[in-house]
């Protein structure tokens, strides 16, 4: 009886994380909106300083996920999202505005894509 239980929190937390996970992605986007560039984006230390928390909180997240969950879905890119704030974040955390530039406008909505029907599932 307690393996059970264990297993069903282990998921409702999988699956809540999964969720944040997707709000902090959007959020990021939303966040860059039209910003044109990695420099202009640094020129506007509000957005700047509110995209790298939310891609911070992605990686979080993504760290947060259990093996077994993670495995469920082989084909998302769990490794590169646990390992994020280290491609964004270099040397004595300096962020790397470029790094971070185009993985909100580039990676992230692609990866928004693959989760939302998982996290809609959820939410149904």
């Amino acid at each position: 009886m307690q393996t059970t239980i264990h297993h069903h929190d282990q998921v409702f937390r999988d699956q809540s994380t999964l969720i944040r996970l997707l709000d902090h992605l959007i959020n990021a986007i939303n966040d860059i909106g039209d910003i044109p560039s990695s420099a202009a984006l640094e020129d506007n230390r509000i957005r700047f300083n509110s995209v790298a928390m939310e891609m911070t909180q992605v990686q979080e997240c993504a760290r947060k996920l259990s093996d077994s969950f993670r495995s469920t879905m082989p084909n998302l890119p769990w490794n590169e999202l646990r390992a994020l704030r280290n491609v964004i974040v270099h040397d004595y955390d300096e962020i790397d505005v470029e790094s971070l530039y185009d993985t909100v406008t580039k990676d992230a909505p692609h990866l928004v894509a693959q989760l939302q029907p998982l996290v809609d599932a959820i939410e149904d």
